[in-house]
């Protein structure tokens, strides 16, 4: 006959019961985000409020994805509001995108190499590189933003995409160098030299070798380069001027100016804004936690 353990089934309930709660709770601003951004207009004001839509409406994603330009009501007359942050949603989102894409594969690509002449070459200062660009990671963003303007500003790049690459670069470069370098070190040495026996180039080595081992590191470093890229707010407020070059995280600051404010719109734009990398950390999470493991026990 079989005997439970009602003790140990009664901690498991207990433990799943205060994860799930600590879940809802910190996942509950995104849950409300969505609710509103769900709503009809008339029912995101509704007394009392509502977690779970009377009605479901994507009128608010559809205004997004179209640029549809928005009215209000006054005097019983639809009012055009002229030009609306919603009608450059999709340009602004397909700049995140840009730049984020592009400060990685920088930052990657730069890092990786560096990582590889660090850990494989002799030469002065090779021990103390590292330490020092995580160093430089630890200071303020703010403290790059004056020197990079006026590099910036020498090279005619304001206002451009290219300014936020290379400003994000700046930003992630240091702490991907240092992560790339402690994976390598945990790569056996061994192995290339293996391989360089058989007659295969450095070059060779390298692609074929290197690269695949350490993809745990590059993808962990990749993550973290383009998640701290999408949600910078502070150089994409600096550097851009015009509408059209704006980044989401500036752009949908912009809700909130003016005196009629869309909470249906904002919550929309908010939640479009997180999927992205909630997928893309969710769907690559394994190689992060691989890769930042090595880091700490080679580091």
């Amino acid at each position: 006959m079989r005997r439970y353990d009602y003790g140990q089934m009664l901690r498991t309930g207990f433990s799943y019961l205060v994860l799930s709660t600590v879940t809802f709770v910190m996942c509950f601003p995104l849950i409300w985000a969505l609710s509103t951004s769900l709503k009809p207009k008339d029912e995101i004001f509704a007394t009392p409020p509502t977690l779970i839509p009377h009605t479901v409406t994507l009128e608010n994603y559809e205004a997004l994805v179209t640029g549809r330009p928005q009215y209000f009501q006054s005097g019983g007359q639809s009012v055009d509001t002229g030009a609306t942050p919603a009608q450059f949603f999709t340009r602004w989102f397909a700049n995140s995108v840009i730049v984020a894409f592009g400060a990685t594969l920088i930052s990657i690509v730069v890092s990786t190499l560096a990582a590889y002449s660090l850990t494989r070459f002799s030469y002065w200062g090779r021990n103390i590189v590292p330490y020092f660009s995580l160093l430089g990671y630890m200071v303020p963003s703010i403290i790059f933003v004056f020197p990079l303007f006026l590099i910036l500003v020498r090279l005619e790049l304001t206002d451009t995409l290219w300014s936020l690459i290379l400003g994000y670069v700046c930003i992630t470069l240091p702490f991907c160098m240092w992560l790339m370098w402690a994976f390598m070190r945990s790569i056996p040495i061994e192995i290339e030299e293996a391989a360089l026996i058989d007659g295969a180039s450095r070059l060779q080595v390298f692609r074929q070798v290197v690269l695949p081992t350490a993809m745990p590191g590059i993808i962990a470093a990749a993550i973290f380069s383009m998640i701290v890229s999408w949600n910078d707010y502070l150089f994409g407020r600096v550097f851009m001027n015009s509408l059209d070059n704006l980044t989401l995280t500036v752009g949908v600051m912009l809700f909130f100016e003016g005196t009629h404010v869309d909470w249906g719109l904002l919550m929309a734009a908010s939640v479009l804004m997180t999927v992205p990398m909630a997928v893309l950390f969710m769907a690559l999470q394994r190689h992060l936690v691989a890769g930042f493991g090595a880091g700490a026990v080679k580091g």
